[in-house]
């Protein structure tokens, strides 16, 4: 069986995510196996979801993906390599032959050619110069590909694509890279032609979306509910139906309850304010992609920023984006910290699967190994659970077998004598299993937030779709 992987955020789901998995069926034909690896509640724009990890779920099964597993929330809101990189380790860890991904570029020769020039030193030396003039990085890419008259290169898909083939040759993976190429919708599309009937893309979708929430917020009754469907029928014909039932049940929750996006992002910068402004200097240097400079414009961003927008608007640079800048907000309200992201896999949660996902997830349990892609008979234990608790119990796993941190157990492993094992690596060890845990405690402060802002408990169990 051909095992197809695609790294998504679904945010929300539309017609081109549904064309994209038609089109791998009509390649490979319609019995293979598709698993996606996707962001939770927070995504990769450093914001809340706009559809939660559950109703994202729902939708990939009955859309006709048989896995969804969650890339962890401490690397799914970080910049584009590292999101695309762990997402692709992922998809590798669980098996997956191919994968698939869009891209505005549909020759994978031409995305490869970037590739190996971008490895060229007469290619980063025109970089630096172009950044060197004052151009932002994404600025100088272009204009150092232009020389090359590669610059129509520079596209958020075709980003993304070559962080995943960057990854998968440099880690060495076994997956193989394969484009889909990308209909007509641009990624960060605000706006789409009255004529358009099929494509428009999550930005534009999301858009729509936020405009009837800051519209009809707080009609707890819905008595609004007519005016509401007729605004959502500007966006209905871009997104497959189970989609847009869910779009509208959550809509409908936002509403009756409150709740506003700009207004969570109001909640958030003043619990990030009070954390900048009371916390020491050394403590928020902890925090991942925080530096000494980006620190200094945060503080004074801070002080001087009375909501969200003034807080963008006054810290943003030439080298620090708005984007760079909320996924930094995030990171300090989880208090993710730069000494844990060590780009392991400590473990993969499953989301959800179908009756044929539920059949390789049973093969995995079986085992708890896989065959390697080539057939080699390599075999390598998987650490792939579908509860969460299971997460935690297999922490404490851990825990109970003497490998919590503690300074005792460190000069032991310092100390040790075992002559198959280094020092070096024993203590590199250590260090993962003592990230694995902080690892944890990150993703159950997403959970609090979740609560705290959207009302909704984590669930614990996945979601199972038997109906095909």
């Amino acid at each position: 069986m051909l095992k197809i992987g695609i790294v998504a955020e679904y945010n929300p789901f539309h017609n081109g995510h549904l064309y994209q998995i038609r089109k791998i069926r009509e390649i490979f034909g319609k019995d293979v196996f598709i698993a996606v690896v996707g962001s939770g509640d927070f995504v990769q724009r450093g914001e809340i979801s706009f559809l939660d990890k559950w109703e994202k779920t729902q939708v990939n099964l009955e859309c006709g993906v048989n896995l969804v597993a969650e890339l962890p929330l401490y690397y799914s809101i970080q910049n584009a390599e590292i999101f695309s990189k762990m997402a692709t380790r992922i998809l590798d860890y669980l098996g997956m032959d191919i994968q698939v991904f869009g891209a505005e570029e549909e020759n994978i020769e031409v995305l490869q050619k970037v590739l190996d020039l971008q490895k060229r030193q007469d290619y980063k030396d025109k970089l630096m110069g172009y950044m060197k003039k004052g151009n932002s990085y994404s600025t100088s890419q272009r204009l150092a590909l232009k020389e090359y008259e590669l610059d129509g290169i520079v596209k958020s898909n075709n980003i993304l694509a070559l962080e995943y083939m960057r990854e998968i040759e440099k880690s060495n993976l076994g997956i193989k890279p394969f484009i889909v190429k990308r209909e007509i919708s641009e990624y960060n599309e605000e706006k789409v032609e009255k004529e358009r009937e099929e494509f428009a893309s999550a930005s534009f979708l999301r858009n729509e979306l936020e405009k009837i929430l800051e519209e009809f917020c707080g009609d707890k009754n819905l008595k609004s509910k007519k005016l509401i469907l007729e605004k959502l029928k500007k966006i209905q014909k871009f997104v497959p139906e189970k989609s847009f039932e869910i779009i509208l049940e959550n809509l409908e929750f936002k509403i009756k309850n409150g709740i506003n996006f700009q207004k969570l992002k109001e909640e958030i910068f003043k619990i990030v304010k009070y954390k900048i402004l009371t916390e020491k200097k050394e403590k928020i240097m902890e925090i991942y992609d925080i530096n000494c400079e980006i620190y200094a414009r945060i503080y004074k961003g801070a002080e001087i920023s009375k909501n969200y927008r003034e807080f963008l608007e006054n810290t943003k640079s030439r080298n620090l984006s708005n984007r760079r800048v909320e996924r930094i907000i995030l990171n300090i309200l989880l208090n993710i910290k730069a000494g844990m992201m060590d780009f392991e896999i400590n473990y993969v949660r499953i989301l959800g699967f179908d009756k044929k996902g539920q059949e390789y997830l049973k093969k995995i349990r079986e085992n708890n190994n896989f065959e390697d892609i080539e057939g080699k008979n390599g075999f390598e234990k998987k650490n792939i659970f579908v509860n969460w608790k299971d997460i935690e119990k297999f922490g404490k796993f851990f825990e109970n077998n003497g490998n919590m941190a503690n300074s005792k157990n460190l000069k032991n492993l310092k100390n040790s004598e075992n002559k198959n094992i280094s020092k070096k690596e024993n203590i590199k060890n250590f260090k993962i299993q003592e990230n694995f845990f902080k690892k944890i405690k990150i993703e159950k402060n997403g959970f609090l937030l979740k609560e705290l802002f959207l009302g909704k408990k984590e669930k614990l169990n996945p979601i199972v779709y038997l109906n095909n």
